[in-house]
C-alpha cells in the first residue's frame, strides 16, 4: 500500500500498512517517553501508549511499548542497582507479579473500548493520592512497610499497570517518594522496580500469546529512539538539583493524570 514502510527483515514487514508519518510520530513518542524514564526511573509507558494508541490501536500500542520498555531496561536497570532500596523492592515484587498475572488475564479478555473506564478510575486514585498527601498521612497512622499495606499497594500497581499499558509505577510514586526521600534513591528504586515489572509483564504477555515476529521487528526498529531518549533523560537527572527533580516529578505525575483523564473520557 502507498505510504507503507519499504523495509523487510527476513521476510517480516514491520509496521505493515502504517503510513510513514505515523511511524515517525511513533518513534518520536518513544523518544519522549524514554527521556522521562531516563530522568525519573519510570513513566515512559503511559505517555507512549496515549500518543500511539491513536496511530496503532490500543492493544498494538500497549504490547509494542512493553517490548521497547524491556529493551530500554537492559540499558537503564544497571543504573539503579547500587542505590536502590532492595528491601522495599523485595517487599513489593511478589504482589506486583500477582497483580500482573491478574491484569494480563483481564487485558486479554477486554475489548479496546473497555480499557477506558479502568484508566479513568486509576487517574482518580492518582490525583487524590498526590493532592492530599495520602501516603504521608497514612505513614503517621501505620507502618508503611507492614505486609498488608505493601501487599495491597503492590497488587494494585501490578494490575492497573498491566491492564492500562502504563501507570503501575505512577500509582506507587507517592509511596516510593515517601520511602525514598532523596532523588537518587527514588530514581534508583524506581528503575529497579520498573525493570522487574517489565520482566513480569513480558513473561505473562508472552504466555498469553500476544507477541509475534512483526512486533519484535517493530520494537527493534524503534530501538535508536528508545536508547537516545533514555540517554538524554539520564543526562537531565545528573544535571538537575533535588528541588528541580521533585518539581519535575510533580509535573510529570500531573501530566500523567491529565493523560489518563483524557483516555478515560475519550476512550
Amino acid at each position: 500500500m502507498p505510504g507503507d514502510i519499504p523495509l523487510e527483515f527476513f521476510g517480516i514487514a514491520p509496521f505493515a500498512d502504517t503510513p510513514l508519518w505515523a511511524i515517525g510520530l511513533t518513534a518520536l513518542a518513544h523518544f519522549g517517553g524514554f527521556l522521562i524514564r531516563g530522568a525519573f526511573g519510570f513513566g515512559s509507558n503511559l505517555p507512549i501508549v496515549m500518543a500511539t494508541t491513536l496511530l496503532l490501536g490500543p492493544h498494538h500500542a500497549i504490547i509494542l511499548t512493553i517490548l521497547t520498555a524491556s529493551f530500554s531496561q537492559v540499558h537503564l536497570f544497571p543504573q539503579g542497582v547500587r542505590r536502590a532500596d532492595w528491601r522495599l523492592v523485595f517487599a513489593l515484587i511478589v504482589g506486583v507479579y500477582l497483580g500482573i498475572a491478574i491484569g494480563t488475564y483481564v487485558f486479554a479478555s477486554l475489548s479496546p473500548a473497555a480499557l477506558a473506564p479502568i484508566l479513568g478510575a486509576l487517574v482518580i486514585v492518582i490525583v487524590i493520592m498526590d493532592r492530599t498527601n495520602a501516603i504521608q498521612r497514612l505513614g503517621r497512622l501505620t507502618d508503611l512497610r507492614a505486609r498488608p499495606t505493601v501487599a495491597s499497594l503492590s497488587v494494585i500497581s501490578g494490575f492497573v499497570g498491566t491492564v492500562s499499558g502504563g501507570g503501575g509505577i505512577y500509582f506507587l510514586a507517592p509511596f516510593l517518594k515517601h520511602m525514598c526521600p532523596t532523588p537518587d534513591g527514588f530514581r534508583s528504586t524506581s528503575l529497579v522496580l520498573s525493570g522487574l515489572f517489565m520482566l513480569g509483564r513480558v513473561t505473562f504477555i508472552a504466555i498469553a500469546g500476544f507477541f509475534d515476529s512483526q512486533l519484535v521487528a517493530e520494537a527493534v526498529l524503534l530501538l535508536p529512539a528508545v536508547l537516545l531518549g533514555g540517554w538524554a533523560g539520564t543526562r537531565w537527572f545528573h544535571w538537575a538539583d533535588p528541588s528541580k527533580f521533585f518539581a519535575g516529578l510533580s509535573a510529570m505525575l500531573t501530566l500523567g493524570a491529565l493523560l489518563l483523564i483524557a483516555k478515560g473520557v475519550f476512550g
